[in-house]
């Protein structure tokens, strides 16, 4: 789905890219085409760093963003999880299974569907979450320190407004 939106951002003349260009003022879709380069660029420096960290506490990426989605959202169900990460049912299938072998995250009946289970943290699985996450804040600072408090509260409105799109984008 990604790729498609970014084909749809490409210049209609592909034509060599001229270091000159971007030098100029970008207009329309070169915006939106650089906007979306720069997303894929930062996440991907952000998914190294987080990477790292998670390593140091034997997680993946995939493990790391389940056990946080798993904190932040309470109890939830797998199939809310798939939806919620983004992720392949398959996928969330393994990822689920890993943490409830390292006894991250357990398994209960849900309160109000007997016939449904929901994911909840374990003690251990919220202490390695916050492990993880004190690294990797400690690791960001100095990265976010480059913005003013009101320019990150603009970037998060509207990495949320942008995320909704994402999930709107992902149901269809």
């Amino acid at each position: 789905m990604l790729s498609a939106m970014v084909k749809d951002m490409e210049p209609t003349n592909p034509k060599k890219i001229n270091p000159e260009d971007y030098k100029r003022p970008l207009k329309g879709k070169e915006i939106e085409a650089h906007v979306v380069q720069l997303l894929i660029k930062n996440g991907l420096f952000l998914q190294r760093e987080l990477n790292q960290v998670c390593q140091q506490h034997g997680l993946n990426t995939n493990q790391f963003s389940a056990i946080n989605e798993i904190i932040m959202q309470g109890p939830i169900s797998q199939k809310e999880l798939c939806e919620r990460l983004l992720f392949e049912k398959s996928n969330v299938s393994k990822i689920v299974k890993n943490l409830l072998e390292k006894a991250l995250v357990s398994v209960s009946v849900a309160p109000n569907d007997r016939r449904s289970t929901l994911l909840i943290e374990t003690e251990q699985g919220s202490e390695i979450w916050k492990k993880c996450m004190d690294k990797f804040y400690d690791s960001s600072t100095e990265l976010m320190s480059t913005l003013s408090e009101e320019e990150l509260r603009n970037t998060l409105r509207l990495m949320k407004r942008l995320e909704r799109r994402f999930v709107r984008l992902a149901e269809k």
